[in-house]
This record gives structure tokens, C-alpha cells and sequence, in this order.
């Protein structure tokens, strides 16, 4: 799912990862900024899940339920959380770990008894937003799977919501299976999600890494010729001091995880109809958490 945001203003923040202390800060921030008329949207870039063990208390159920209190990703909620690949892998039944760290099983202990609607609230968020001003913003940023897969084009980006042809993971909603999720990343369509949502960026392909962010950005506006993004915005990398220039095209924006402390911790805040010229202006709408 692509969303088209065309007006208002957008609080745009990245990787929380189960830190309920910094959520509760985002909603605080935001509701002070809506309530001066500075923010209309606040925006979720994905990672919501997953706490990095040992560095605080996971709250990352508790935070998911009150974003479902708050209707996030329904036409009239002024809430939007994108799809992250920490949430991507609970939709697919995919074990997830980083070197000797395991996510996956505690958060699927934790939502035994509503993995249902949990994993609908997953299944309901977009792929990324492109703003009428020329921003496009996901989590994971480019990949070199944009500009090569003529079966994975828009209109493929745009209609897609996890029901096709494999359904495993939808017959099996209720209930962990990483069965599902091996046979899942077998198929054509499990190894393009898996490209585009796990990627490292610029830290796996290098400087090639700036010539498919070009393509994402043409790419996702092949059906906007008049309206050109020039701009990606995205998180699932580290940004020490909270927010950072990737070549001339991609800011990415760190508000939680990822950011040396407290004092680091960055948002945007960003119009959706202005057009910005690059990626050095817009990094300029860069906040302070803290």
C-alpha cells in the first residue's frame, strides 16, 4: 500500500522498538504541536517492535494496543504507522535475530491471545507515503530491487495487502508457525519483501546505494510525471546524532533506537504540500525529542 498524504503538516518519527518512555514522549510532543497548529499528522516510519535486550523494559505490546485505541491508519485518525520490518516478520511467521540477539519469540509469547488482531493492525500499514510536495517516506529506504523487477512495479507497490496466492499466513493468523515463514521465503514475492525491508542501505551496497535510491524516487513517481519526489525520508539505521544526509536524496531520521541518548533523539517536521529542493533542506525541519 502506497498512502498519498496531499496537505497538512507531518511529525515524522523512526524506531521506537518497544521504548515506551520515548512513545509516550512522541504523543506528548505531538499533541502540543497539533494543539499550536505547528502538526496535523503524526507519522510512525515503522520498528515499533522489538525492544534490543537489556537496554529497557519492552513495552512493545502495550504501545501497539494504544495505537489501535487511537484508530492509527484509519481515514479519520490523525495517526499513521508505516510497515517496518520488525512488524513485517510477525505477518510472515519469520524468525528475526541479529547476531546472538532473538526478537521474534517474546513479542509472540506476548500477543498469544490477540495475535489476530495484531497482526491485522500490521497488515493495515502502508508500504510507504509520498506527500503532494515531492517526499516519499518508508522505513527501510531504497534497494537494489526497485529498478529491476518489472513484476514488482507501482501498481504492484500500490494494491498490494498481503493476500495472494500464498495464504498460509493468513489460515494460520491465529497461532506462530515459522514453518509458514520458511515456506514464505521460498516464493518470488518472499524474497522481494525480504530485499526491500531488510536491506542495509548504503552500508551493504556502498556508493551504488545512491543510484537506487534515484530509482525508488522515479520509480514511485512513474505515475506522477507533473508531481516528481525528489526526497526519501526513512529510519531502520542507526543515526547517532538523531538525523543524517545519505547523499543528496535520503534523510534519515532516528527518534529512538539507534541514537547515542536521549539528547540525539531527532523528528521531522515537515508540509505535505511544500516542495522541498533536497535533502539538505529538508534535513533542516529536524527536531529535538528532548
Amino acid at each position: 500500500m502506497i498512502r498519498d498524504i496531499s496537505s497538512g503538516r507531518l511529525m515524522v518519527v523512526s524506531d521506537l522498538h518497544g521504548n515506551g518512555y520515548d512513545f509516550r514522549q512522541v504523543l506528548k510532543t505531538f499533541q502540543k504541536l497539533k494543539k499550536k497548529g505547528k502538526a496535523d499528522l503524526l507519522v510512525f516510519l515503522g520498528d515499533l517492535v522489538h525492544a534490543y535486550p537489556g537496554k529497557q523494559k519492552d513495552e512493545s505490546l502495550e504501545m501497539i494496543e494504544e495505537l489501535m485505541d487511537l484508530n492509527a491508519n484509519q481515514p479519520e485518525s490523525d495517526v499513521i504507522c508505516l510497515l517496518g520490518n520488525h512488524e513485517f516478520v510477525h505477518i510472515y511467521h519469520i524468525p528475526l535475530a541479529k547476531g546472538p540477539l532473538e526478537f521474534t519469540s517474546w513479542f509472540e509469547y506476548r500477543i498469544q491471545k490477540c495475535r489476530e488482531v495484531v497482526m491485522q493492525f500490521f497488515m493495515n500499514m502502508p508500504l510507504m507515503l509520498r506527500t503532494q510536495g515531492g517526499v516519499l517516506i518508508n522505513h527501510t529506504g531504497a534497494s537494489n530491487r526497485y529498478g529491476a523487477d518489472e513484476k514488482f512495479d507501482l501498481d504492484y507497490l500500490k494494491n498490494f495487502n498481503h493476500q495472494d496466492e500464498f495464504t498460509k499466513h493468513i489460515e494460520n493468523i491465529k497461532k506462530y508457525d515459522p514453518q509458514i515463514g520458511s515456506d514464505f521465503m521460498n516464493t518470488e514475492k518472499g524474497d522481494y519483501l525480504w530485499d526491500i525491508l531488510m536491506n542495509g542501505n548504503e552500508k551493504q551496497f556502498g556508493d551504488q546505494y545512491h543510484k537506487y535510491v534515484d530509482e525508488l524516487l522515479e520509480l514511485a513517481s512513474s505515475d506522477r510525471k507533473d508531481q516528481p519526489l525528489n526526497s526519501l525520508v526513512c529510519g531502520h539505521i542507526a543515526a547517532e546524532y538523531g538525523a543524517e544526509l545519505v547523499g543528496e536524496n535520503h534523510v534519515r531520521v532516528c527518534t529512538s533506537a539507534g541514537a547515542l541518548g536521549d539528547l540525539e533523539k531527532k523528528f521531522l517536521l515537515i508540509d505535505a504540500s511544500k516542495k522541498y529542493e533536497n535533502a539538505a533542506e529538508l534535513i533542516e525541519y529536524s527536531r529535538d525529542l528532548y
